[in-house]
């Protein structure tokens, strides 16, 4: 053609690190060694109780081939592993009916399931949830002291707090916090970072789909905001350096900034003390999903909660929401705990899914509004 650009000269890249388990990927295995185990993780929620009726399990497992050229002369190539096993469980008993789940993967390889976190443990997760769900009361309704348990709570900090430090709501003035930089809008205790480079996780990354390395990006430092995540176009707008959240679902869409695996730091606090600290209110431990508005509202359902009553976990608690606004509770958390666990999902936006990590400590929340049916 008449084209006068150059033609680029590529220069072939590789990645500064390796965050995936490529050492028995599924993606080899044979496909009876996939059906064992889900059969393994059926069998062991199945037979953990006669009260559980039924079981649903899946195991999906892929891995995606990237090679990236552009015409600043980068070449780079990766290859992604992600698996996933889930157990549903249904318990029933005196006309009473509840269900349980449990699930663990990543960018892992078949070693995980046979040494870290085992189809039978997490079939019997599954069932023992459904089974404490079968003596759920319904939550005490109002506004009160709410507790968020380590690990699954992760999903709030993703939804309530993530999508508002993406950097395309920054320069589209969209996000609740887009001129907000360097000010504080959480309380000290809250440190969020977002972590592309923790090895083996759902949402880990050796680079980004621009050819962005990744990193530990800090997003709010002390209750400071003090960082977006940004792809190509965001950082530009803002001129501010990549760092490596550019990502698409697939070559057939834009990238767009993406949350990879973002986390609430540890606290110093004993979960126990949080606990202890509390005379009346509500424990959430594992949820079934939330909604999260442009203005910062949120909603979202408790599928195992606990009441709270003189400092102890009480009965276990069935169809709770909680509701708030993600600026607001970003100040009311009061006490952080040094425990931590992860929570394993699948984002949605801009019409595009991705992998994605979240993880958080024990926290509390000095007032949060709780809805049910009391």
């Amino acid at each position: 053609g008449e084209a006068r650009a150059p033609v680029a000269d590529l220069t072939v890249a590789k990645p500064k690190i390796q965050v995936y388990d490529m050492s028995l990927p599924l993606a080899d295995e044979a496909l009876g060694s996939k059906i064992d185990l889900v059969k393994e993780a059926y069998g062991a929620a199945r037979k953990h109780d006669p009260k559980i009726k039924k079981v649903q399990v899946s195991l999906s497992d892929s891995i995606q081939y990237v090679t990236l050229a552009n015409s600043e002369g980068l070449m780079i190539s990766d290859v992604r592993p992600q698996v996933r096993l889930r157990v549903n469980a249904t318990a029933e008993d005196n006309g009473k009916r509840s269900q349980g789940s449990s699930n663990d993967g990543g960018r892992v390889g078949m070693n995980f399931y046979r040494k870290r976190h085992t189809p039978e443990q997490i079939g019997k997760e599954a069932a023992e949830e459904a089974l404490i769900l079968l003596e759920a009361v319904d939550p005490v309704a109002g506004e009160q002291p709410v507790v968020l348990g380590y690990g699954q709570s992760g999903v709030m900090i993703h939804e309530a707090v993530g999508h508002i430090l993406e950097g395309d709501g920054a320069w589209k003035g969209t996000s609740i916090l887009h001129d907000k930089m360097g000010r504080m809008v959480a309380t000290p205790l809250v440190t969020i970072y977002d972590d592309a480079t923790l090895p083996h996780l759902r949402g880990s990354l050796n680079v980004d789909d621009e050819g962005t390395f990744t990193g530990n990006v800090p997003l709010i430092e002390k209750g400071k905001l003090v960082g977006f995540m940004h792809d190509r176009i965001s950082a530009a707008k803002l001129k501010m350096p990549r760092n490596g959240h550019g990502r698409r679902q697939s070559f057939r869409s834009p990238p767009i900034p993406r949350m990879n695996n973002t986390m609430l730091g540890k606290g110093d606090s004993d979960p126990k003390d949080i606990i202890a600290s509390v005379r009346k209110g509500f424990y959430a431990k594992s949820y079934m999903g939330g909604q999260v508005q442009g203005t910062g509202k949120f909603v979202f359902s408790v599928n195992l909660g606990y009441l709270i009553e003189d400092g102890r976990l009480g009965r276990p608690v069935k169809n709770a929401t909680l509701i708030g606004t993600n600026v607001v509770i970003l100040k009311e958390i009061e006490m952080v705990g040094g425990d931590f666990d992860i929570f394993l999902g699948s984002c949605g936006k801009g019409g595009q899914w991705a992998p994605v990590t979240c993880g958080t400590p024990t926290l509390k929340i000095s007032k949060m509004t709780v809805g049910g049916r009391q």
